[in-house]
C-alpha cells in the first residue's frame, strides 16, 4: 500500500544527519557541498560509518532535486517518512534472576529483537500469537492501514519467510506455532466479512511444513480468544508482551520485554514461562483438536437434519474454514496426536523450570485444562487485584480497562488517600464499546487521573499496551487487558464471590429500589419485598403474576394475585401502581443479573518482576505519553500551554509537548 503521509522537514523530535563519508579530507572534498542545507534547528550530525560512494550519490541526488540530504533520505526511505508523535524510550537491559531482561517499546524495537532471535535459532522456534498475518497471505482481509510507514514494518514482514527458510535449511529445527481461531465478523477495512482468525496463515504454514495448531475455541471447551503473544527461540530467548504479529500491529503504541538466559546458566526463568504457558497450550490444543468439531453447525444439507431453528443454517465461513483448516487436520495422525499414554507424539520440548524464580509467570486459562491433567488459572487477576489493593502507586498503559472490581477498588483507595494512580487508555475502545465507555466515565467522574492516549490517525494507531508499574519498582507486562474477559475464567459456576465491592454496590442499589417500590406495594396492599435476604426467584414469580394481573384488568376490569397463600384483589384503579411495581421488579432482577459470574474468558499470559532500573524506562515512557495526551483544557489549567509550531512548507500543526 502506498503511504499518503506528507513528507516534511523535521522539527525537534528527530535528529538529522549530514554526511562525512570518511574522516579523510581527500574523500570529504569530493562530496558535493549541499545546495540546501539541513537547518541548524534540526541538529545535523555527521554519519561517518558510510561508504564514500553512497555518501557521494546521496549528496548528488539531493542537490539535483533541490533538497537537503535529510529530506532526500526521508523521501526515499519509507520508515523515515513517518515522524512518531512520541519517541519511544531506548531499550535497556538488566539482570533479573538468571536472565537478562530488555525493555522493548513500539514496533522497531520489538521486531528488530524478534528478527535477531529468529535468525539465531538452531534448535527450536516456538510462537503463540493472537494475530499472525503477512500482506502476501491475508493482506486482502487485513491491510496495513498506514503501518507500512512505521519503523519495524519491514522487519515484521521478514519474519514469516525467515521462519520458512530456516525450517527448509534445517529440517531438524522444531518450529511449533499456536494461533487463535475465533470468528471475526468484519475484516480490517470494516467490511462485513465473517471468517476465522489466522485461517489463511494456518493453511500456508502447514503447506510449508510448519507444525501449527489452532488453539481451541469456546465451542471446543477452549477460550473465547487465544490472546497470548509470545515467541521463544532455543528455549533460551523469549519475547512476551502486547504486540501481535498482524499486518497493522507495527503502527500501534505497544510494549514487550525480551528475556535471555545468561550464558553461565543452563536454564532460567525462560523455562518457567515455556513450561507454564507454551507447553500446556500446545498439549491442550492438540487434545481438543482430536476430540471436538472445529466448527459449530451443519456443513451440508445431509447434516442439517441433526439441527433445529437458526442452527440449521449452513454458514459459508464454516464451510470455508473446514476446507482450509478442517481438511488439514482430518487425518488419523493429527486427530489422535494427543495420546495420554504416549505424549511423545506431541514433540513437547521439555523445560527445566528454576525454583524460586525472580519472574512470576501469570495466566488466565480455562478449567478444561483438566483434560491434560492441569488446572485452569486466574493468576493474572489474583496478582492485579492484590497490587490494586496494596500498592501505593500505579502507572499503567492499558488497551482496555473495564473490570468493575478493579475500577471500584482504585476509586475507593484513591478517595481514601491510599493510592496514587494514573492510567492511560486507548480511545477507540471507549468509542466502540459502551461498557468500556461506562467504565472510563466512572473513573473520570470520581476524579481518577485517567487519559485517553492521543493516537496518530494517519497510521490508524491504537494504544495497545498492557503493562503497569507498581510502586516504581515492579513491572507487569503481557497479553492481558484489565477486563473481565482477560482475567476471569470458568473455574467455578454461578456468582463470583471475589467481586465484593462491585456486588455490595449493586446490593445497595437494589435496597434503594426496594425502598422505593415499597411505597407502591403498600398503596395497593401487597406485602413488601423488604427483608433480610431477598429471594430473586420470588421477585421473578411476583413479576409474572403482576404482568398477568395487568392483562386481566385490561380485559375484564379486575384481577387476583395469590401470594403466600393469600389472595389480593385489584381493579382498574390499581393498574398504574401494578405497572410501576412490575417495572421496579424488572430493574431489581436486571441489577441482580449484572453481578459478575464465572464465565469463559480468554487464554492469556503475563509476567511480573521487580527491577527498579527497568521500571524507570516504562515510567519515563508513561510521563511522555501522559504529557502527549494532555488536553487543551489541561494545558491551560496547568499553565503549560504554548502556541503550536507550524512545520515549514505545510499547514499541519505539530504538538511540541509530545
Amino acid at each position: 500500500m502506498k503511504s499518503n503521509l506528507v513528507v516534511a522537514p523535521v522539527v525537534f523530535q528527530r535528529q538529522n544527519i549530514s554526511f562525512a563519508a570518511n574522516s579523510s579530507d581527500s574523500y570529504q572534498k569530493q562530496i558535493p557541498k549541499p545546495v540546501v542545507k539541513t537547518p541548524r534547528k534540526e541538529h545535523p550530525v555527521a554519519l561517518d560509518d558510510i561508504s564514500f560512494f553512497v555518501a557521494k550519490k546521496i549528496a548528488e541526488n539531493a542537490n539535483k532535486l533541490g533538497l537537503s540530504r535529510t529530506d532526500y533520505l526521508i523521501q526515499n526511505i519509507k520508515s523515515l517518512s513517518y515522524i512518531p508523535q512520541v519517541i519511544p524510550e531506548p531499550s535497556k537491559t538488566a539482570m533479573v534472576g538468571r536472565t537478562n531482561v530488555t525493555t522493548l517499546i513500539d514496533g522497531e524495537q520489538i521486531f528488530d529483537k524478534a528478527v535477531d532471535y529468529i535468525k539465531s535459532a538452531k534448535d527450536s522456534i516456538q510462537i503463540e500469537m493472537f494475530e499472525f498475518q503477512h500482506p502476501s497471505i491475508d493482506g486482502n482481509k487485513w491491510p496495513s492501514n498506514g503501518a507500512e510507514a512505521v519503523s519495524g514494518f519491514e522487519q515484521h514482514n521478514s519474519l514469516l519467510p525467515m521462519i520458512i527458510k530456516k525450517k527448509k535449511e534445517n529440517p531438524d529445527l522444531k518450529v511449533q506455532i499456536i494461533l487463535d481461531a475465533h470468528k471475526w465478523y468484519m475484516d480490517g477495512t470494516g467490511a462485513p466479512k465473517r471468517h476465522y482468525n489466522n485461517q489463511d496463515m494456518i493453511r500456508y504454514l502447514r503447506a510449508n511444513g510448519i507444525d501449527v495448531v489452532p488453539y481451541p475455541r469456546a465451542a471446543q471447551n477452549g477460550a473465547a480468544l487465544q490472546h497470548v503473544k509470545l515467541v521463544a527461540v532455543d528455549g533460551r530467548k523469549l519475547i512476551i508482551g502486547g504486540m501481535n504479529w498482524g499486518t497493522h500491529s507495527t503502527a500501534n503504541h505497544d510494549a514487550c520485554v525480551a528475556l535471555e538466559t545468561r550464558s553461565e546458566y543452563k536454564n532460567s526463568e525462560v523455562d518457567n514461562i515455556l513450561s507454564e504457558i507454551f507447553n500446556k497450550d500446545w498439549a491442550f490444543s492438540w487434545q481438543r483438536l482430536g476430540r471436538t468439531k472445529i466448527v459449530a453447525g451443519p456443513l451440508s444439507e445431509e447434516e442439517q437434519q441433526f439441527y433445529k431453528g437458526l442452527n440449521k443454517e449452513i454458514k459459508e465461513e464454516n464451510v470455508e474454514y473446514m476446507k482450509i483448516v478442517g481438511e488439514l487436520y482430518n487425518n488419523d495422525i493429527d486427530k489422535h496426536r494427543y495420546d495420554e499414554k504416549n505424549l511423545s507424539k506431541l514433540d513437547i520440548i521439555q523445560r527445566n523450570p528454576v525454583q524460586n524464580p525472580a519472574i512470576k509467570v501469570l495466566s488466565t486459562k480455562p478449567r478444561e485444562l483438566a483434560y491434560i491433567g492441569e488446572s485452569g488459572s486466574e493468576s493474572i487477576r489474583q496478582y492485579v487485584m492484590n497490587k490494586v489493593k496494596t500498592a501505593n502507586k500505579i502507572r499503567a498503559e492499558l488497551f482496555v480497562l473495564s473490570d468493575k472490581e478493579i475500577i471500584q477498588t482504585i476509586i475507593d483507595r484513591v478517595h481514601k488517600g491510599e493510592l496514587d494512580a494514573k492510567i492511560i487508555v486507548d480511545p477507540s475502545i471507549i468509542e466502540e464499546f459502551p461498557y468500556c465507555n461506562t467504565a472510563y466515565q466512572k473513573l473520570v467522574e470520581n476524579g481518577i487521573e485517567v487519559r485517553q492516549y492521543k493516537t496518530d490517525t494517519n497510521i490508524t494507531q491504537r494504544m495497545h499496551g498492557k503493562w503497569a508499574v507498581f510502586d516504581d519498582s515492579e513491572i507487569l507486562i503481557g497479553s492481558a487487558n484489565w477486563s473481565a474477559m482477560a482475567m476471569n475464567q470458568n473455574l467455578k459456576k454461578g456468582q463470583r464471590e471475589d467481586y465484593e465491592k462491585y456486588t455490595n454496590q449493586i446490593n445497595n442499589e437494589i435496597v434503594g429500589y426496594m425502598k422505593t417500590v415499597e411505597k407502591y406495594e403498600n398503596a395497593i396492599g401487597l406485602p413488601p419485598l423488604i427483608r433480610k435476604k431477598l429471594d430473586y426467584k420470588e421477585v421473578m414469580l411476583r413479576r409474572r403474576k403482576i404482568k398477568k394481573a395487568v392483562n386481566e384488568i385490561n380485559e375484564t376490569g379486575s384481577a387476583e394475585i395469590r401470594l403466600q397463600d393469600k389472595i389480593y384483589k385489584f381493579t382498574v384503579k390499581d393498574r398504574s401502581d401494578l405497572n410501576t411495581i412490575k417495572g421496579y421488579y424488572k430493574i431489581i432482577i436486571d441489577r441482580n443479573n449484572a453481578k459478575e459470574k464465572y464465565k469463559r474468558g480468554n487464554n492469556e499470559a503475563a509476567i511480573a518482576f521487580e527491577k527498579p532500573s527497568l521500571a524507570r524506562v516504562f515510567l519515563r515512557q508513561f510521563e511522555k505519553d501522559w504529557k502527549h495526551s494532555e488536553s487543551e483544557y489541561e494545558r491551560v489549567k496547568n499553565k503549560l500551554y504554548e502556541p503550536p509550531s507550524i512545520i515549514a512548507g505545510e499547514n499541519r500543526k505539530l504538538d511540541l509537548v509530545g
